[in-house]
Parts: C-alpha cells; structure tokens; sequence
C-alpha cells in the first residue's frame, strides 16, 4: 500500500511539473516571433520538424500555437519516455522524477521545445532507442533503419553502436550499425570541406549554453567516471561518440551543434546516477560536500533557463534592439499587426523580415519598409512594455 501511494504521488507529481512546462512553454510562444529560418523551413524544409508544424498549422491556423504545439507536445512526451527510462536505470523510482526536472529546465531542451528545430525530434528517437533496449535487451533493428531517413545527427548514433557492438561482441549489431552509417551518410553527408578554421572556443561555448556552465561541467565528469564501468551503457557510448565528435570537428570547422548536442541530453540520468550514488553512501556529516555543489548548479540552471523564459522583459535594460540575445525572434508578429491595422497586405523590405512577414500573411510588394527614417514616411514603432525598442519605416 505505501509503494502504491508513493508511485500514485510520484506520478502527480510528474504530471504536475509536464503541467508547469506546458504553460509556461505557451507563454514563451506567445511572446516570441516566427524567425526568417523558421519560416523558411515551415515554407520550403523537407525535414521531418517542418512537416510536423505544417501539420501544425493544418489544424490549428497559421499562427505561433499552431505552428510550434507539436515541439511542445513532444517536449512532454520526451520528458514521459525520459521519466520511465530513468525508472529503469536508477536505483530509486524518486530519482526518475529529478531527471524530468533536470531536463525540463535544461535551456536546450526548452529552446529546441519553442523554435521550429528538430532537436526534440532526435531526442525522441535516441529515448525511444535506449528505452527499447533497456525493457527487452535487444536493439530494434526496424527503428534503426526508420532512423536512417529522418536526419544526419544519427550517424553518430550508428557510429557508436558499433562500439557499443564490439563491447558486446555482437558481430550483427556491428555489419548493421556498418551499413546504416554508410547509408545515411551517403543520404546526408558530412561538410568537410573549406579552410581549415577553429572554433573550438565558440563550440564549447554553445554546450556550456544548451546545459547551462555548471551542469556540462558535470556531464563532463560523469563521462570520465563511466570509463571504469562495466557494462557501460548505451547512452555512455552515444554521449561519448556525439560530444568526440562535436569537439574534434570544432577544432578545425565550424560544428552544427543544435543537430549533434540533443544526443548528449540522455547522459542526465548518468549524472543523476552518479550524484545520488556518490550521496548516499556518505556519512550525514560528509553530505555537504555533495549537496552545496549540487545546490549551485540546480541555481545556475535555474538563472539560465529563467533568462531564456524571461528574454522578452529583458528588452527594458538593454541599449538598443540588437544588442538582446534573441532579438532576432522579437518584432515580427507585432510589426505584421500594425500594418495589418494600417490596412496594408504587401510591402517590400530586406529577405530576413520578408520571409518571417510572410507567414504572419504580409506578402512582397507594394510600400517599402525599412528602418532608415525617411521623409514622409509613417513610423511604427515596436513597443514592449511602453518602451519604443525599434522603428520601422513605411514609405
């Protein structure tokens, strides 16, 4: 009986923070405008993220709910097949819950949950791979293959099966892992060309971003401590392979981290498993030592997701318009209203502004728009919170 209440109020509990999540990712959609590279890929993308807010739209109208709901559902459902892989994992059904938590405010995972990206996508696919792995010890081969066609970023995945192949001495798993990386590298390819040019600094950065200083520090370290393990996971294998990767290619070209980064975000349960291992096995005295770094890391996640879902009132204390982190998400929708208001359907002004005014239905032509003043022409002012951040100008 009392396993049961604990398990019925772990279950509250999740459904209680997926709750939270949910409306405060529809706030932040709210507040946010279509980017030029979201309404180019819901326009013209191929991927499988730019049919799923097509389908989006399809039911619920051209508009920022309809075109990112399904990134925000599959946010909640990542964060269930994170909650019951965790279960599994970890020594305490409690502990699945911090691993939800950890997630749901990782800055990665809730940007990826409010922009029109394939990050949980991929984060979907790699749970639903180890999940499948961890229940029946086997690795299903049929979503390898479906794997194969939806993005690059899975030849990582293929390339650490066979590792993870040889540690098994599964000769099967090895050909296959072979043949899918072969396959979907020949489908997607892999841009090595141009001048050799470093950004090691700024890829590191990037990571440090999507798991916030703190927290990729211990991701770090949880990876080394797995070294001596054995059996290693498959999730130590793929958190390994996709950040040598990362890391490696970094010091001689510029890495799309959004596409290979998701494939570290399972590696939370490792470090949820080491924290609490290392934890409780520690006299009450010695717990400090433990618990304080543990405190200002959850602290320093907590600022940074806090930035990310307060970035539009952070607008009032910056200088000017551009000098904001995300401005380049801010300032469409509002500006497509007023000239919708102005009764103005078409105007002309630079491809970035066009291509996100053109899902908010203000086509090319007519007036030109710009942000240089010009005589005669009507301003339109942008304004958050009673402060004019920027000025267009309608001539």
């Amino acid at each position: 009986m009392k396993t049961f209440l604990l398990n019925n109020r772990l279950y509250w509990l999740l459904i209680l923070c997926l709750g939270i999540d949910f409306c405060l990712l529809l706030g932040m959609i709210e507040d946010l405008s279509v980017s030029y590279y979201e309404a180019l890929n819901f326009f013209e993308g191929q991927g499988l993220e730019a049919y799923l807010a097509r389908l989006g739209v399809k039911i619920l109208g051209q508009n920022d709910i309809g075109l990112k709901i399904p990134f925000v559902l599959l946010n909640l459902i990542n964060a269930v097949l994170l909650f019951f892989y965790a279960k599994g994992f970890l020594k305490r059904e409690s502990d699945a819950l911090v691993c939800v938590i950890l997630f749901l405010l990782l800055p990665g995972v809730n940007a990826g949950a409010i922009l029109l990206h394939k990050s949980g996508i991929v984060i979907f696919f790699i749970l639903l791979l180890c999940l499948w792995n961890q229940k029946t010890q086997k690795i299903p081969y049929w979503l390898l293959l479906i794997m194969v066609f939806v993005d690059k970023s899975f030849s990582l995945v293929f390339f650490a099966l066979i590792f993870y192949g040889i540690a098994k001495k599964n000769n099967f798993l090895i050909v296959c892992s072979l043949v899918f990386f072969a396959l979907n590298m020949y489908l997607y390819g892999l841009e090595v060309s141009g001048r050799p040019e470093g950004y090691f600094l700024d890829t590191s950065g990037h990571l440090l971003l999507i798991f916030s200083p703190l927290m990729f520090l211990y991701f770090l370290y949880t990876l080394y401590r797995y070294i001596n393990t054995k059996p290693k996971p498959l999730i130590w294998y793929i958190c390994v392979v996709a950040l040598s990767f990362i890391l490696l290619f970094s010091l001689r070209q510029r890495v799309d981290t959004q596409t290979f980064a998701p494939l570290l975000t399972l590696g939370i349960v490792m470090m949820v498993n080491l924290y609490f291992s290392g934890l409780r096995v520690r006299l009450p005295q010695f717990k400090s030592r433990y618990r304080v770094p543990f405190a200002a890391c959850l602290a320093v996640l907590l600022l940074c997701s806090g930035i990310l879902f307060a970035s539009k009132p952070l607008f009032l204390v910056m200088d000017s318009f551009q000098s904001h982190f995300a401005y380049r998400y801010y300032g469409a929708k509002e500006l497509a209203n007023s000239l919708k208001a102005l009764g103005i359907q078409e105007v002309k002004t630079n491809e970035r502004l066009q291509e996100s005014l053109k899902f908010y239905g203000i086509s090319e032509g007519g007036r030109h728009l710009g942000l240089i003043p010009a005589k005669n022409a009507h301003k339109i002012p942008i304004k958050y919170y009673g402060k004019t951040l920027v000025t267009f100008y309608l001539e």
